[in-house]
């Protein structure tokens, strides 16, 4: 899968899935007869990009297999964030450059899925 198909992966995962802030997935409330995988819960930004990756919300640890992968991506994102400087301090991992936007109380659904698409555009051209 190239980078452009995991990102519009990412945008279809929020879409479909719902938009979550503050971890990488949140549990919905429970709908009758309805039993769901932590893949189709609500995600944040990072959590899509780890479905659309390893078919997880939960992206690998730092140093196993996946997560260098997953990081890459997450940098390329990061890169199109505007004022970055906002949503978190340099050095840190590039998951939480990304869950510091992600969470942002004005951040909506449509700004993470508009992000993924954008991304994927770019690193396509």
């Amino acid at each position: 899968m190239t980078l452009s198909e995991i990102y519009l992966k990412a945008a279809q995962v929020i879409e479909s899935n719902g938009h979550a802030q503050g971890d990488f997935y949140s549990i919905p409330e429970s709908c009758v007869g309805i039993e769901r995988t932590r893949s189709e819960y609500p995600v944040c930004a990072g959590g899509a990009l780890s479905i659309a990756l390893f078919g997880d919300p939960v992206p690998p640890r730092e140093g196993t297999d996946g997560r260098a992968e997953f990081d890459v991506a997450v940098s390329r994102v990061n890169a199109r964030i505007d004022n970055p400087h906002l949503y978190g301090f340099q050095g840190e991992a590039p998951v939480m450059r990304l869950a510091g936007w992600n969470d942002a109380t004005e951040r909506t659904a449509a700004d993470v899925i508009a992000l993924f698409e954008r991304t994927a555009r770019e690193v396509a051209a």
